[in-house]
């Protein structure tokens, strides 16, 4: 089974999305059940697009477990389009017949959550987005997932492998990097690919970045007037209203 996993560097310290973490985790820990349980062949490799200091994030994905890197080198302005990216990481996806691509939900930067859709319907499978949790796959390679849905609920469902799920964060908890596979990091190469060799003519964004504006901080509040039985009833209502109970 080969697994593809996403990953996006943001924040000041070039970090993985803390998004992404989780996607990788789980990737990790289904390669670590299936090689345990059903001595199942497992790979799992990491994609990123981004400029050269990128390569940084992969070396991380490296010591957590990660087998092999692949970095489209770019030289992008702040704000990438969604589908561009998309376009650019489907490239890394149709070199080898991955069983199942996994990205994060959204990104910390831009928290747009296009992406891994995008991906998907550039490469024609389907997907589940906020995915909380998988199962392992079966031999028919369909894989059984739960998503979240707004209000509490979840989507139940069966997926046809290959597919594409987008990871929301609290599925799982991301391992350190282990000592000894950081030590032998140095060991892997990171294959990187530069954009002007697989896009000879630049990619068309679908969307256009207009601008970009902090929200004012606003703050709000309540009094509770009477009784403490008229309080307790005002403030289930309120809870109940805004379906929280």
């Amino acid at each position: 089974m080969k697994i593809l996993v996403c990953i996006k560097q943001v924040g000041n310290e070039g970090e993985i999305n803390r998004f992404d973490v989780h996607a990788l985790e789980e990737a990790l820990g289904l390669k670590d059940q299936l090689s345990a349980r059903l001595s199942k062949s497992v790979t799992v490799d990491v994609a990123t697009v981004g400029p050269p200091e990128a390569s940084k994030i992969i070396k991380r994905a490296f010591g957590m477990g990660a087998d092999r890197g692949y970095h489209i080198v770019t030289e992008d302005p702040e704000y990438v389009s969604s589908f561009v990216t998309a376009t650019r990481l489907a490239v890394v996806a149709k070199k080898i017949p991955y069983n199942l691509i996994l990205t994060g939900i959204m990104s910390t930067d831009m928290m747009a959550g296009q992406t891994g859709p995008m991906l998907a319907t550039i490469l024609g499978l389907p997907c589940a987005t906020a995915v909380i949790k998988t199962s392992l796959p079966t031999s028919d390679n369909l894989i059984e997932i739960e998503r979240e849905l707004e209000n509490g609920f979840r989507d139940c469902l069966e997926i046809q492998l290959p597919a594409v799920l987008t990871i929301q964060a609290g599925i799982n908890t991301p391992r350190y990097p282990c000592l000894s596979k950081m030590l032998a990091v140095s060991q892997k190469k990171i294959a990187s690919l530069t954009e002007a060799d697989l896009f000879p003519e630049p990619i068309e964004a679908r969307e256009i970045y207009i601008g970009l504006e902090q929200p004012e901080k606003t703050r709000s509040g309540r009094e509770l007037k009477g009784s403490l039985s008229d309080k307790a009833e005002q403030l289930f209502g309120l809870l109940k209203e805004k379906d929280l109970i």
